[in-house]
């Protein structure tokens, strides 16, 4: 079998064309920005896989890059969701600015010389926090909403649980990097996040595809 193809690459390839296929002729651009990032997410998938088999490199600076792209597009996006509700667009400059501080910190105190993890925790800290503030402006709005086709709802909770889960994995780290899963002889965090990468991009989709309905029955009934 191909080492490119592997449980994360084939969600998020999956997760991709399913964006690709409901959201492309989307009118809102903030939800076609998604397509690109599901591409890169996919690209940097497979250039990690290249770097660390292939040319026997360590591919830790390739994420560390990604993770940039990662915080703003999906903070960018919790931003797009609070605009419904009210515009607050100091907080996510706000947001960015102490990101960015963090990130280049532990950049220059690791010399770049690892994966920022202490930056990608407050990342998944705060996304999490995001997500269950989300919740709370959904429960409090007058509208009723139907939650088991609501688009926003289920991207909100694919990301809510994998950040939550990745904090949690990232908290044992240690334990969780040298403890090896029976049969398939990889690491318990390996085998988390591989779970937890199936659950985001099978959320993900399912908002899509409720996406993808709305914008059909609304065009139809027009």
């Amino acid at each position: 079998m191909s080492p490119y193809i592997t449980v994360n690459t084939t969600a998020e390839f999956i997760c991709f064309v399913v964006s690709l296929l409901c959201l492309y002729k989307d009118k809102d651009p903030v939800w076609r920005l998604l397509i690109l990032f599901l591409l890169v997410t996919s690209m940097v998938e497979v250039g990690g896989i290249y770097m660390r088999r292939v040319l026997q490199q360590p591919n830790f600076m390739l994420y560390n890059v990604f993770l940039v792209i990662e915080c703003l597009v999906e903070s960018y996006f919790f931003y797009h969701l609070y605009k419904t509700y009210y515009n607050r667009f100091k907080l996510f400059g706000s947001w960015a600015i102490i990101f960015l501080f963090v990130y280049f910190a532990e950049l220059i105190t690791n010399k770049y010389a690892g994966f920022v993890f202490i930056t990608f925790t407050v990342v998944s800290v705060v996304l999490v926090l995001a997500s269950v503030y989300y919740y709370y402006l959904v429960l409090r709005e007058d509208q009723f909403r139907s939650l088991s086709v609501y688009a926003p709802f289920w991207w909100v909770s694919g990301t809510l649980c994998f950040y939550f889960a990745g904090t949690a994995s990232n908290i044992f780290f240690s334990y969780l990097a040298k403890d090896r899963a029976p049969i398939i002889n990889h690491s318990v965090r390996y085998v988390v996040f591989n779970i937890l990468n199936i659950v985001l991009y099978l959320n993900w989709s399912y908002s899509f595809i409720c996406r993808y309905r709305q914008r059909t029955s609304s065009s139809l009934s027009d």
